[in-house]
């Protein structure tokens, strides 16, 4: 008896061996196009995972959007299991998550946001709406402007049409402009085209586009930033993978979250804007002060007009306490 229970024993861990051993391999998708800048953190810790986790476990990277599945479909696809890791923004995926949309609000740390049980919040909606776990932010530092073709003197968009993604369509129609929809790769043929007057976008990365050849003034000063975050879905984090797996993403997720060197590269590059022949348009003191209060009411507006319950208390956890 002994014996074939030491047999049926040794045969158990010989069978489960191999499976534990086996190399995890996760598809992964960015909601940029691949290359440009808000692609390059994530294509860079992939490269990280695929490097430390050799043989533990490795990210297949696919591409980015609209290249290997459309935009607005990156986030539903992780929620469904067609993906199993993401790096993109909220204002990509509100289909899935409205709530989501208020991270560009963020007035807070992340460590602040994870110290106050804001960042447990949060991840308990992406778990439930979205099937996804919430790994880490990995640009915080990145404010939004409005670029425009018309020189303006004052917080009024009337007569604009300004090119949105969800990000910037409750800002736009407050201050009296058409919001116009729609991927990044098509900004330029629409500003070619006289399409739209203007468009929204962050401080960096309109030189992956080449932007810069058909933009003629930025808004300072920005407002909200841009939020990205590297997302895996929930099966796949609590099933698939082990603790010294999930470690590995976390770790080198968090890595990314914690550096602040995007604020400088935020300055350098709105320079290159101006030496690239981009001129800068600043309101009046009391109009700059009008233009950021409408911004920040409108952005909050949305979010708690679309989610009644959860968007007042995200803005609680989200807003600096004076």
């Amino acid at each position: 008896m002994i014996i074939r229970i030491a047999a049926g024993a040794a045969l158990a861990v010989a069978l489960a061996a191999p499976a534990l051993a086996q190399e995890v391999v996760l598809r992964g998708v960015s909601g940029f196009p691949e290359g440009t800048l808000y692609s390059t953190k994530f294509e860079a810790f992939v490269k990280q995972v695929n490097e430390k986790g050799k043989g533990l476990i490795r990210i297949n990277y696919l591409g980015g959007a609209p290249k290997v599945m459309p935009t607005f479909d990156v986030g539903k696809n992780l929620r469904d299991g067609l993906v199993d890791i993401i790096s993109n923004t909220g204002a990509y995926y509100g289909n899935v998550l409205p709530e989501a949309d208020a991270q560009k609000l963020l007035e807070v740390t992340m460590a602040e946001l994870r110290k106050n049980g804001g960042f447990d919040y949060l991840n308990k909606l992406y778990a439930e709406k979205m099937k996804a776990h919430y790994l880490a932010r990995v640009f915080n530092f990145d404010e939004f402007h409005i670029y425009v073709n018309k020189e303006i003197k004052k917080p009024d968009f009337t007569g604009l049409k300004i090119r949105v993604t969800p990000i910037y369509r409750a800002m736009v129609e407050k201050l009296g402009g058409t919001a116009v929809t729609s991927a990044p790769p098509e900004v330029y043929t629409l500003l070619e085209r006289n399409t739209v007057d203007g468009y929204g976008w962050p401080a960096r990365g309109i030189f992956d586009f080449s932007w810069q050849k058909v933009t003629k003034y930025r808004i300072d000063p920005g407002f909200y930033n841009a939020d990205l975050q590297i997302l895996v879905n929930l099966e796949v984090w609590t099933k698939k993978l082990n603790d010294a797996q999930r470690k590995l993403l976390t770790d080198l997720a968090m890595a990314i979250e914690n550096d602040t060197s995007d604020k400088a590269a935020n300055d350098a590059e709105r320079k290159k804007q101006e030496s690239a022949g981009i001129k800068v348009i600043r309101f009046s003191a009391e109009d700059e002060k009008k233009y950021l209060e409408v911004i920040r009411d409108a952005g909050w507006e949305s979010v708690i007009k679309a989610s009644p319950e959860h968007g007042p208390k995200l803005r609680a956890f989200f807003t600096k306490k004076n």
